[in-house]
């Protein structure tokens, strides 16, 4: 595999704005998985909510769909194909990291190509060969499915075949659709009543784009900082649209700890009793999602359990950006946080296990 570093993962993503990937055909033989974990320490075994495979072949598809290669530079050569080298590698490592199971995610590499029908049949691509990842390595990876926004009547198509037919947990969202719209443009609100619905979990998870900032994307601060800005800006954006109240049965995890949104907080909630910037309490809302710890830094992290609750975090990786003994940083920072034992033990599966109702292999 390529040195990984954030370096060449800039340079290859600049100006990147969306993205794709992809799972191993019906006809290559299994990636087996290492036999037994060789990390244990407090809190035990872990949930990974936050990892992407990004296969060559769907990325291929995504720029015969018209997505710039641009964008999918970023997801390729970095160890995150389909290939049984790369998933054997992958799984080894989950396994030093004590992590039974990942949730893995196409955004930001999404099926949004200009074209409906041609965004339709990336969309069905992925998501069939996500499920067929998750049936040919049962309890070791579930999926969030993808779907072709910004067109609705294509995502509307979508959604019942995701649910009652492949078995995803729910889908992965990015912050910015193309053309700059937001998730929570009033012409996705038939998305919104479809997902709700079906109680549908909603990731949200960044582009690379800065959100579309001069002042981020001309000093090369896409994945710097403008990720989590990203974040936190897209659920603001679900908050002052009402989304959360108006579709009460969706659950929503957001990439990051929510960005800057722990530091912020209250800033936004006196925003609201000030001067009514929100139709509804920001921070009542926000203690109804949950935020991944995909930022390996235990004050951030403390300081998201403290506002939120701990029973409102996820661990997380970011894999493939963060590999081999960065990938086992990004669940022992939570084993070794200077937080109660029951919360180490909620944050690393137990807070999982309740939304994705996932059995442990324990019970």
């Amino acid at each position: 595999m390529p040195k990984l570093t954030r370096r060449n993962l800039l340079a290859a993503a600049a100006g990147a704005t969306a993205g794709g990937f992809l799972v191993p055909s019906a006809a290559a033989a299994p990636a087996q998985a290492a036999t037994t974990a060789t990390v244990s320490g407090p809190g035990g075994r872990a949930i990974d909510t936050h990892a992407h495979i990004y296969p060559a072949g769907y990325l291929d598809l995504l720029e015969e769909s018209g997505v710039p290669a641009a964008s999918t530079a970023i997801a390729r050569g970095i160890g995150a194909d389909s290939t049984d080298a790369d998933l054997s590698a992958r799984l080894r490592w989950m396994d030093r990291a004590n992590v039974e199971t990942q949730i893995i995610a196409v955004t930001p590499q999404s099926p949004s190509g200009p074209q409906s029908s041609s965004s339709l049949a990336a969309a069905r691509r992925i998501n069939d060969e996500y499920a067929t990842l998750v049936r040919r390595h049962p309890g070791r990876f579930l999926a969030y499915g993808a779907l072709p926004l910004p067109h609705v009547e294509e995502s509307l198509a979508e959604i019942p075949r995701l649910f009652d037919e492949l078995g995803c947990i729910g889908i992965s969202l990015t912050t910015v659709l193309p053309g700059g719209l937001s998730p929570a443009d009033k012409r996705f609100d038939p998305i919104w009543e479809a997902l709700d619905e079906r109680a549908a979990i909603v990731n949200v998870h960044p582009t690379g784009s800065g959100a579309l900032s001069p002042m981020i994307n001309s000093h090369h601060l896409e994945w710097v900082n403008g990720a989590p800005v990203e974040d936190a800006t897209a659920v603001l954006h679900l908050l002052k649209a009402d989304i959360p109240r108006r579709y009460p049965n969706l659950r929503f995890h957001i990439a990051h700890l929510g960005g800057d949104l722990p530091f912020l907080v209250q800033r936004i909630e006196d925003n609201y009793t000030d001067w009514q910037a929100f139709p509804a309490s920001p921070l009542g809302t926000l203690r109804t999602m949950w935020f991944d710890a995909a930022n390996f830094h235990e004050p951030s992290l403390r300081l998201t359990v403290e506002t939120f609750g701990a029973d409102r975090v996820l661990a997380g990786s970011d894999h493939p950006y963060f590999q081999e003994e960065k990938y086992v940083r990004a669940f022992d920072y939570i084993r070794n946080a200077r937080l109660p034992a029951e919360d180490i033990r909620a944050i690393l599966s137990g807070n999982a296990d309740s939304l994705y109702r996932v059995p442990s292999k324990e019970e």
